[in-house]
């Protein structure tokens, strides 16, 4: 009898998915026309009584184009909507009363099955977790059970309404100004900044707002070292080629595991992997990984394999642990591949035109304006010789082991000074989840406010690098009223008081150090 992935486990999955991917090559997918909107992102609009703010809730999600070898990530993104009603003195976080609707305005429940790439999830998600159906009454469904389209339920940890695990998917559009993200097994580049517009109604179904955020999804950089691996050892330079080398190095270390000839269904064919089923994964909410005999009591091994089931054992070692330290230790990837990888985050993290690192903090120079460098990834979380040094990889994700708005990460220093607590006018709200510093922090308002709906979704926070993300807050602070300070415009992080208040300041007020 399988393990039942169900839809209760599905929704505790976690909402920031942040690695690389193992990809696969295919033929071009034209996606469905966006909304006619031009650049297919909507201005944010509101009555005089309301205001919507809606966010991505990380400034990168990444995806896997192929699933029948290993699963690093499954499609997941989440976007999150405050609505406030606006107030001479404190407006009010409305709860209850609204429907708030999203749909993604270059995917449908018919482009995405013919996606190539996609189809790969359709056919082996059902293998990665048990229990689970990708298509539902014909339609396209996440591991948390939202769609493409439908309606947002209320977090009153975060105050927003949710739709948590979209299951976006960067697409082909053809339009060259729009696909800047480079597929790196050769194939038609695609669009990673994906729109998600945003309907809000009142209990009469009158429409009291609406808005449209960047829903940012990429591939990473992995098969740019490992297609050329698996060459260099004779293996097709295809993902199966690679696959077949990794499983084999796997077998190679302590574990004995070579998963090429694990067969998690029984149904004589090797794979899929998830790798959390043995390194526990706080991406998939685990603190423990379950183990592949939990998630399919009668796997089998095939025959030539040189291990037992005695030898498949859950690892005590985290699958950030294990990913990022090899990497940074290898003597072959330090002499061969990389030899400056602890810094260099794009190898695995999307680059390959897309930099999901984009927010106001690039712009960044030292102090002392001497070098040019700018602010880095490292900076804020350490490289990788410092992350594991301090053990910041044992733990992953946990918020003594990320950086705050006012100190790098534990155990890192840098050149550039943080933000003054003193700046911050309310206390800030922890909300103790996944990723708990500013992405799910919330301040302003006596503490009502995430700090994502004023300032952007983390890695693209305002005003972004990308001009798409961009677009809200310009929206919002587009009234031709609204006076700004020299060096400052509309697209920086809310600071004109009468966005959300009545009859207060039209000059934005926003302090220069946040």
């Amino acid at each position: 009898m399988k393990k039942s992935f169900t839809k209760a486990a599905m929704s505790t999955l976690a909402v920031s998915l942040v690695a690389g991917a193992m990809l696969l090559s295919s033929a071009p997918f034209s996606a469905s026309p966006r909304d006619a909107v031009a650049g297919g992102h909507s201005s944010s609009s509101s009555s005089a009584s309301y205001v919507v703010f809606a966010r991505n809730d990380l400034g990168m999600h990444c995806a896997c184009p192929t699933f029948a070898g290993f699963l690093l990530l499954p499609p997941w993104n989440t976007v999150r909507v405050q609505v406030l009603k606006k107030d001479a003195t404190v407006p009010t976080i409305v709860s209850s009363g609204i429907t708030v609707s999203y749909s993604l305005a270059e995917e449908s429940d018919t482009s995405l099955p013919i996606d190539p790439y996609f189809s790969q999830w359709i056919t082996y998600s059902p293998k990665l977790f048990p229990g689970f159906q990708p298509i539902v009454n014909g339609k396209i469904q996440g591991l948390a059970g939202y769609g493409i389209a439908g309606n947002m339920n209320y977090n009153s940890t975060t105050l927003a309404y949710e739709a948590v695990g979209i299951p976006a998917y960067p697409v082909t559009t053809g339009n060259n100004t729009k696909d800047v993200m480079v597929d790196p097994l050769g194939g038609p580049n695609r669009d990673p900044f994906l729109t998600a517009n945003i309907t809000v109604k009142d209990s009469a179904g009158a429409t009291i707002g609406t808005t449209s955020c960047v829903v940012p999804v990429a591939f990473g950089g992995c098969c740019s070292c490992h297609l050329d691996l698996a060459a260099a050892n004779g293996y097709p330079r295809t993902p199966a080629g690679s696959f077949a080398l990794l499983g084999k190095l796997h077998g190679q270390n302590a574990s004995k595991i070579d998963f090429n000839y694990l067969d998690p269904t029984g149904d004589g064919t090797a794979g899929p992997i998830r790798c959390s089923w043995c390194h526990w994964d706080p991406a998939m909410s685990e603190s423990a990984a379950p183990g592949l005999a939990a998630v399919w009591p009668n796997y089998v091994i095939m025959p030539g394999a040189t291990f037992t089931r005695t030898d498949v054992k859950v690892s005590q070692y985290s699958f950030s642990d294990v990913l990022h330290r090899f990497h940074v230790q290898n003597p072959l990837v330090l002499s061969t591949y990389d030899p400056n990888i602890a810094t260099d985050c794009y190898k695995c993290h999307p680059g390959n035109g897309v930099n999901c690192y984009r927010s106001t903090h690039i712009a960044k120079t030292t102090p002392n304006s001497v070098s040019p460098s700018p602010m880095w990834c490292t900076d804020c979380h350490g490289n990788l010789n410092q992350r594991v040094a301090a053990g910041q990889l044992t733990q992953p994700w946990k918020e003594s082991t990320l950086p705050t708005c006012f100190a790098p990460a534990s155990g890192i220093t840098s050149v550039f000074t943080c933000h003054a607590t003193s700046a911050v006018k309310d206390n800030f709200t922890w909300t103790s989840a996944f990723a708990g510093y500013f992405i799910n922090a919330r301040a302003g308002m006596r503490s009502k406010i995430l700090c994502e709906s004023c300032h952007g979704s983390a890695h693209a926070e305002a005003p972004s690098a990308q001009s798409l993300d961009n677009v809200e807050n310009a929206a919002l602070q587009g009234n031709a009223a609204y006076t700004f300070p020299a060096g400052v415009d509309k697209t920086y992080a809310i600071g004109v008081c009468n966005v959300c208040h009545i009859g207060k300041s039209n000059n934005w007020q926003g302090k220069s150090a946040m």
